[in-house]
């Protein structure tokens, strides 16, 4: 009786976890990736033969070998973010402000208050008279204001910022996550785990501020060895990938 052949189709799930003092923390997903990849690249040296006259590769030195990772996010989370952004998300809590001083404004002209999730703003001049919201268009999610006519003196603004989620933008290039892959071959039904041990992303990238379909983001990532494992037979300093099927 012939037995299913051995083809592969997968598809599945990639988690990752921070690593701190050599230790993976809490593993989350990176949502749904259209396209993940596992690349190996190596250096050799090719050596050949000058006695005979047919100059043939005999043998190859292996220098350097290397895995890399390549693939596409589509769900931007603070995680995600976080690591196209090679930055540090920061939740920053509601604030009050008082007397922030915008100096001297010239009608016309956007002025950024720097803070955003706007309310109860108000504008007031170097006497402390509260300028009239007829004389300015405030907009107060993006935390904008655009004054409509010259005021004659130093304004400040007072108000409440409300919560809101940043990420950092090239402050944490030298992150470390251990990469976890929970797989289907949805041919044969078996099941296919990737294990990473150290892996870093690569701060380059690019990040489209305007799609007319859904956006995705471009993950590349180069697994550091971890030479604990050098000597086990049974691991590698990289990582590994393990199949099984599950008994019905």
């Amino acid at each position: 009786m012939s037995s299913k052949p051995r083809l592969l189709s997968l598809q599945g799930e990639l988690f990752l976890a921070k690593v701190v003092n050599q230790k993976a923390g809490t593993y989350f997903s990176v949502g749904n990736m259209p396209t993940l990849k596992l690349k190996v690249n190596t250096k050799k040296i090719d050596h050949y033969d000058s006695r005979y006259g047919q100059r043939a590769k005999d043998a190859t030195l292996y220098k350097e070998t290397g895995v890399e990772v390549d693939g596409e996010l589509e769900e931007v989370n603070k995680e995600n973010l976080a690591i196209v952004m090679s930055g540090r998300t920061i939740e920053i809590a509601e604030q009050q402000f008082t007397d922030v001083s915008l100096g001297d404004v010239q009608a016309g002209q956007m002025i950024d208050l720097e803070h955003r999730n706007l309310s109860d703003v108000k504008f007031t001049d170097a006497q402390s008279t509260v300028i009239e919201p007829s004389k300015y268009i405030l907009d107060e999610t993006f935390g904008t204001v655009i004054f409509d006519e010259t005021i004659a003196s130093a304004v400040k603004w007072s108000g409440i910022a409300g919560e809101v989620t940043r990420t950092t933008m090239v402050t944490d290039i030298d992150v470390e996550y251990s990469a976890l892959f929970k797989g289907i071959d949805t041919f044969t039904g078996d099941k296919v785990v990737l294990r990473i041990w150290r892996m870093q992303f690569s701060p380059e990238t690019e990040f489209d501020l305007v799609n007319e379909d859904f956006a995705k983001y471009k993950l590349t990532g180069e697994a550091l060895a971890d030479n604990s494992k050098a000597n086990d037979a049974e691991l590698s300093v990289f990582g590994h990938i393990e199949r099984f099927a599950i008994a019905e």
